[in-house]
């Protein structure tokens, strides 16, 4: 008996363990990468975080500024909650949503101390890691390299020495006490030199001080235990008397934060800083408004996120349609029309815009030109969403009584072919009879505007002189035709 309770027992346990299994779901930020660097001859793995990990929207056709993380064994995962948190979470974007390459560390001395005359862990940056980013993610032309101590170090090496590495650069208490000061007197004495135009550079500053010692009396200190705060302290002191060369320049001391627990805010204040340009001011009056000036503020504000980060930036095509169906619902004509018409100029491929251009359409009766927006968003990509949105929109089309069609009756003759098409009238409907085919239906969209029922891509417009019919022009998909009336 006892035994058996036992059995029992595991078994429920069993069980229970095997269930919590099937349930579990992993939760992905990122993949590792291997691949061999031909500059530093051994492999090198990096940490990738892309957007698409924690949104829940696929964006295929997105590209993406891409953050270059040194240390990234380390500091990878505050990153990316803190980019996300920023770019996705709560509808946030206060920054732009990035691809983050956390670079482990192999020989991290080598690697993050600067050289005199080359380093190789830059040349293999610019050259391989580079490259291999951009053709195995969908970057966009934006690069921001963030480091922390001797990471801090190289970051402002790369920007003394090669600026146009990156657009941004964040130096998280970086240790510019290396080597005697050498590399920060030689960041001194060339960096004027440099052409540093739209660069950006933070400087976050731990409170490594002694007792006693502040930051106005640390300059007066001369021991080894101020070396490291005062070393960053001079090159603060060098850029706020430097003229403005282009560079944009900030540093935050942070009084309560050591060496290893500055990074996360420097992160944070940093990226604020470096895509200060990124949060629109739209307000909660501007969504709830009834006229288009939301339009002229998107605009205005795109303008602003394109040229901070060099590239043409656009609304998020999501975003735009849920306020544009949202003025629809409201009536708000003037302002939907805008924004669809918004979204079709910055997506002129994509399916979604021109049906939601055809909602509209719809809505507001213009059944001809909103059969045409949907025709044009199913030659783009098949639905059958928008399909049955235009079969229902087709089918229901004009109410015309006879009395209106049977000025469209008569033969017609195909001004190119001449072959004599018969329009007449049967049970109330507009039929048309073509030699060798078989008999159609020609339903009303509005005046003087058919469409071939059951088929899709048809416009038949009939043209008038004086009021009287003359002819029509058929735009389908195999071409556009054009028939004279017969007498």
């Amino acid at each position: 008996m006892k035994n058996t309770i036992i059995l029992s027992i595991l078994l429920l346990i069993f069980i229970f363990n095997t269930e919590a299994q099937k349930s579990a779901e992993v939760i992905s930020i990122g993949e590792k990468v291997t691949f061999f660097s031909k500059t530093l001859n051994e492999e090198r793995r990096i940490w990738i975080y892309v957007p698409d990990q924690t949104s829940f929207q696929k964006k295929i056709e997105k590209r993406y500024p891409v953050l270059y993380l040194l240390d990234g064994e380390s500091q990878f995962y505050s990153t990316v909650g803190l980019v996300q948190q920023l770019s996705q979470a709560n509808l946030n974007s206060i920054l732009p949503e990035m691809i983050i390459v956390g670079i482990e560390n192999t020989n991290r001395y080598r690697d993050l101390t600067p050289k005199v005359n080359s380093t190789p862990f830059i040349t293999f940056l610019e050259k391989e890691l580079f490259q291999y980013v951009d053709e195995k993610y969908r970057t966009a032309p934006y690069k921001l390299l963030v480091g922390h101590s001797l990471g801090g170090l190289l970051t402002i090496d790369i920007l003394t020495n090669k600026p146009e590495m990156f657009n941004a650069y964040i130096a998280i208490d970086p240790s510019m006490w290396y080597a005697d000061e050498q590399f920060l007197n030689q960041t001194i004495s060339q960096l004027p030199k440099q052409k540093l135009t739209d660069r950006k550079l933070f400087v976050g500053i731990a409170n490594s001080l002694p007792p006693n010692v502040t930051l106005k009396n640390v300059s007066k200190d001369k021991s080894s235990e101020t070396r490291h705060i005062r070393s960053i302290l001079k090159l603060g002191d060098f850029f706020s008397k430097q003229p403005n060369k282009g560079i944009q320049y900030k540093q935050n001391f942070y009084e309560n934060e050591n060496h290893n627990s500055a990074p996360l805010l420097t992160q944070y204040d940093g990226l604020r800083f470096v895509f200060d340009f990124y949060q629109s001011d739209l307000s909660e009056k501007d969504f709830q408004d009834s006229t288009s000036l939301i339009v002229t503020k998107l605009r205005n504000h795109y303008q602003k996120v394109s040229k901070g980060l060099g590239y043409s930036v656009a609304p998020e095509e999501e975003f735009i349609n849920y306020i544009a169906y949202d003025a629809l619902g409201k009536k708000h004509f003037s302002k939907a029309k805008s924004l669809f018409i918004l979204n079709l100029e910055n997506f002129p491929q994509s399916n979604k815009t021109h049906a939601a251009y055809a909602d509209y359409l719809a809505a507001t009766g213009d059944i001809a030109n909103a059969t045409e927006f949907y025709e044009k968003s199913l030659q783009i990509k098949d639905d059958k969403a928008v399909q049955q949105r235009l079969l229902t929109l087709t089918s229901k089309g004009m109410t015309l009584t006879e009395s209106d069609l049977i000025q469209y009756v008569g033969q017609y003759v195909l001004d190119d072919y001449k072959i004599t098409i018969v329009l007449e009238l049967k049970d109330g409907k507009l039929i048309s009879k073509v030699p060798g085919q078989a008999d159609s239906e020609f339903v009303p969209v509005s005046k003087d505007v058919f469409t071939v029922k059951d088929k899709q891509g048809y416009n038949i417009t009939f043209h008038k002189t004086n009021d009287t019919i003359t002819g029509f022009t058929s735009v389908q998909p195999n071409g556009i035709f054009k028939a004279t009336k017969k007498s």
